[in-house]
């Protein structure tokens, strides 16, 4: 145990010189420096793309968030003398100079031809109908020609202001006439000259949430109108305003001769040079369409406003150092006290005052942590300079003056214990025994409690648990082990530990259940340095790289919405609440948020395409130079490239004026990949060798905080594939390839028929050489054989006596058989020969059968052939069965018929054979002369040639008719 050796030393408090105001407001100024053409703005408008064209003395400027464009008299414009600007209903965008009126679109610009006099105050009706001010006479824009009118009807007249609302209705004040709107083409009359007197108004604002309220800004002040009374208002600090606009809550913005005002119900802010804005004129205050207050300036070209929800005590407030270690309640009311680098600093009432520990000690200005315990005593630990207490107006030194200590972090536990950490370890103060207990020898760099004797120190190597002041155990659960511990919050059952790697790792300790937070989850940096819980049940958390948010319910992440946050490095342990506000110490002063402002709506990017540029392949593959360039107005329509040109670079903007930095984008291509991309900081994006097809190219702006803009742009385009990839010549080509197989197929069945048909040719000529040999053989055999069996027999009768009847009639009988015989031969004979083998031949041998047969009797037999083509061949087989079915015929019309005519006709259809006989005799039944042999020999003969054989037969005679195919 060591004794506590109090060294007591008392000083005066030394108090520097006070400041005037000690706070800076969130202006950020863009000026020739960041890339204005010019840096005395007149005028502010916004284009459908949210992009900001700013009028200057010396120019034009369009302004994306990040880059500057810049446009003047060596580009057409008619003078670089710009006073005001207005968009017209087909996105023109029209401005007024000293030289007259000139519009710019897509690149151009066209001047108007007119009078050469200043043009001014130029406004846009709803219609798209742009009203403006020349010599003080007003004009309307319908069209390519301007046109001048009257209000009152008197030529005369002077329009001194001219303005719309924000309904777009056209306001117009004539001097000693009195105040007009423009209801479709008519003027009324809202004030009278007896109302207005005779003030000279240089400009006028509609009030867009109070009901017929308007003001107006004259040469002798600030002027309200309401229920028909016009009085002066802020006439006590506003002598002359040369803006006037009003904010997404209702709020008043003034510009002056010196700085901008701010008025609400319950503030007025004077923007000024001392405290974030500029003291030169304000000419113009522009809203635009995410709610930015934008000033241009006389001379400091254009400020934004980012947030109202905050201020920052830096060097230009009063602060010597502006890095800020630490922060508390002072002893008295209403007083914070910072510690920085360069001693301790007091904040009360806008005022910045010094407070000095007298010491010679040049340490002691290097602050590394303030406390105040429950007795109000402040305690102050320093880098090299010793550890000292703060009590009703003095310091005194309690660590016996010992340089090489180092004190880190202080806290107080429940039992009014104090507990140091320093570089030579964790001790603990006991003021009522005036002792000292060494409890560590650890390097703590944070202390909690979180309970009855239940101390967590945080070190650069994980945290440890204290029990009864003596018992240390390390936390041993990952991730926290190893890890370097920046700070500590307890809430409820749970521990949050801020690392310095690994983000906020939060603890259950009573269920031992982690979660960990970092930046794969949303934080802003895993250098987490300080947490806070505040009354509302948010816990901040104070990182490397800017300000979180979580639910103390739930430890989910509070998405940024609107604020410009500062990207800010805060130091460990350095925030406070008090008040209603929330104090970070960083490096760069300390930054105040104000925790009752109401969350601003939520606002989101706007994304368009600016071009698609569009490359060649070669034939080699290799892309050649640039062909074409689409702008964005050329990519509404869907544009259809050749298969060379399928190498696409596509430029795209995201506008989010609220935080440009923040906007990041993700792509896809459909047809291509149908997933987006991981959000990235690329404004465009290279597509090489495309393959034919349809596709749609989409990209969304996204912010660093996962806001996705408002609208998604999309740009069409086709690749036409060659015309050996077109569905046409692929069509072509499958049926060529059918033609070319039919074809073939064709060819191989045609050389198969062809081989066939000299196979059977040959075959034939074999079989016509055999029958013919036949034939011949045959009949020389045959034909010897029966002449001698015919001469045996006519021998052997001549032997025989005559009256041996019987032996005669024998001898006659073989004579007779051997006739038969050789007639019946004949026509097999007939048929052999492969001669005979035509219809012509069969024909003509069935009609000579005929006129033998009827030969010598009283039938007449008649024929009649009509055939063509008798040179026809036909099979044997077809051959051998028609003669036989109509020899069969002719030798039953003999014997039977009884008929005195018969008549054979024959006829040629096509390739059908049509053969008839018909008779005139008596008749037959055909059903009884089925059961012979010779009708039914005469059906099978037709069915093997595949004829059809009719047989009709009745009193009048029989018709027998055959009709085959060959």
């Amino acid at each position: 145990m060591l004794h506590l050796k109090p060294l007591f030393i008392t000083a005066l408090l030394l108090i520097s010189g006070m400041e005037g105001f000690a706070q800076r407001y969130n202006f950020e100024q863009y000026d020739i420096r960041d890339g204005l053409v010019q840096s005395q703005v007149t005028a502010i408008t916004q284009d459908k793309q949210r992009r900001l064209w700013i009028a200057t003395l010396g120019g034009l400027s369009c302004f994306n968030g990040n880059q500057f464009i810049n446009m003047g008299k060596t580009n057409g414009l008619n003078s670089n003398f710009i006073l005001s600007l207005a968009l017209d209903q087909q996105v023109n965008l029209l401005i007024g100079t000293e030289r007259g009126l000139s519009s710019y679109k897509e690149g151009s610009f066209h001047n108007y031809k007119g009078k050469g006099e200043w043009v001014d105050r130029l406004n846009t009706t709803a219609s798209g109908i742009v009203y403006g001010l020349s010599g003080k006479n007003i004009f309307k824009l319908n069209g390519p020609k301007a046109e001048y009118i009257t209000i009152t009807g008197d030529t005369a007249e002077i329009v001194t202001a001219l303005k719309t609302d924000h309904k777009h209705r056209v306001w117009a004040t004539v001097f000693r006439q009195g105040l007009y709107y423009l209801n479709g083409e008519k003027w009324h009359q809202k004030l009278h000259y007896d109302e207005l007197g005779d003030l000279i108004i240089t400009d006028l604002m509609v009030d867009q949430f109070e009901k017929d309220k308007i003001w107006f800004l004259t040469t002798t002040g600030v002027f309200v109108a309401e229920n028909g009374k016009v009085k002066p208002v802020f006439a006590d600090f506003i002598r002359r305003a040369t803006a006037i606009n009003q904010d997404e809550r209702g709020n008043i913005w003034l510009g002056t001769n010196r700085g901008a005002w701010y008025i609400s119900k319950g503030q007025t802010i004077h923007f000024n040079g001392q405290n974030g804005f500029t003291d030169n004129v304000v000419n113009q205050i522009f809203r635009d369409a995410e709610n930015n207050v934008w000033l241009g300036t006389d001379g400091s070209g254009i400020f934004k406003f980012n947030s109202k929800n905050y201020v920052t005590f830096d060097e230009s407030q009063g602060l010597q150092s502006s890095i800020v270690m630490s922060i508390i309640n002072g002893p008295a009311p209403d007083e914070i006290w910072l510690g920085t680098y360069d001693g301790i600093f007091v904040q009360k009432n806008n005022q910045i005052k010094r407070i000095n520990i007298p010491s010679d000690n040049e340490d002691t200005k290097r602050i590394n942590f303030l406390f105040k315990d429950s007795s109000h005593n402040i305690w102050v630990g320093t880098v090299g300079g010793g550890l000292w207490i703060y009590n009703k107006g003095t310091f005194k030194r309690v660590d016996g003056g010992n340089r090489a200590v180092a004190s880190n972090a202080i806290m107080e536990d429940r039992h009014k214990n104090i507990w140091i950490s320093t570089n030579l370890g964790c001790f603990m103060l006991i003021p009522k025994e005036g002792k000292i207990q060494w409890i560590s020898k650890n390097f703590e760099t944070s202390l909690l409690e979180i309970g009855n004797n239940l101390v967590i120190t945080g070190t650069q190597n994980g945290a440890y648990l204290i029990r009864n002041k003596k018992d240390i155990k390390p936390l041993n659960f990952k991730p926290l082990t190893g890890s370097s511990i920046l700070s500590m919050l307890k809430h409820g059952s749970h521990v949050l530990f801020g690392t310095a790697d690994n983000g906020v790792i939060i603890w259950d300790f009573t269920t031992g259940k982690i979660k960990q937070l970092s930046t794969k989850e949303g934080l802003s940096s895993d250098h987490v340095y300080s947490l806070l819980l505040d009354e509302k049940g948010v816990i901040w958390i104070g990182t490397g790289r800017g300000i979180n948010k979580l639910k103390a319910k739930d430890f989910s992440i509070i998405t940024n919405s609107n604020e410009n946050v500062p990207l800010i490095e805060c130091n460990q342990n350095a925030i406070l609440e008090s008040n209603g506000k929330i104090w970070i110490g960083t490096t760069k002063g300390v930054v105040v948020y104000d925790n009752n402002t109401e969350t601003a709506p939520l606002n989101r990017p706007y994304i368009f395409i600016n071009s698609a540029s569009i490359l060649a392949q070669n034939k080699k593959g290799d892309q050649g130079n640039l062909q074409v360039i689409y702008k964005g107005h050329e990519l509404d329509k869907k544009v259809k490239l050749t298969y060379q040109h399928n190498h696409l670079n596509i430029n795209f903007t995201g506008i989010y004026l609220t935080n440009p930095k923040a906007v990041l984008y993700k792509y896809r291509l459909i047809g291509l990949d149908d997933k987006y991309c991981h959000p990235n900081n690329n404004t465009s994006v290279n597509y090489t060798a495309l393959p034919p097809g349809q596709y749609a190219f989409q990209v969304k702006a996204v912010t660093s905080t996962g806001i996705t803009s408002l609208n998604t742009a999309t740009f069409y385009f086709e690749i036409t594939p060659p015309y050996y990839q077109t569905t046409l010549f692929k069509v072509f080509i499958v049926f060529l390839i059918l033609l070319l197989i039919l074809f073939s197929v064709y060819v191989i069945i045609n050389l198969n028929e062809r081989k066939r048909k000299l196979r059977l040719k040959i075959k034939l000529e074999e079989q016509f050489k055999i029958r013919k040999q036949t034939a011949e053989d045959f009949h020389d055999d045959l034909g010897n054989k029966l002449t001698r069996i015919s001469v045996l027999s006519e021998v052997l009768s001549s032997m025989t006596d005559e009256n041996d009847l019987e032996k005669r009639n024998i001898i006659q009988k073989i004579k007779t058989n051997v006739n038969e015989l050789y007639t019946g031969t004949k026509d097999i004979l007939w048929s052999l020969d492969p001669k005979h083998d035509t219809i012509g031949e069969l024909l003509n041998y069935i009609k000579e059968f005929g006129y033998e047969m009827f030969n010598d009797t009283p039938i007449r037999f008649e024929e009649e052939t009509t055939i063509t083509n008798s040179d026809k061949r036909l099979s044997l087989e077809m051959s051998r069965n028609i003669l036989m079915i109509f020899k069969e015929a002719i030798n039953n019309a003999l014997k039977y018929a009884n008929a005195e005519a018969v008549n054979f006709t024959a006829k040629m259809d096509g390739n059908l054979l049509e053969i008839m006989l018909a008779d005139n005799g008596t008749g037959f039944n055909i059903e009884s002369a089925k059961s012979g042999h010779g009708m039914n020999n005469m059906q099978v003969r037709a069915s093997r040639i595949k004829g059809n054989l009719n047989i009709t037969s009745n009193h009048n005679g029989t018709t027998i008719a055959l009709s085959v195919k060959f």
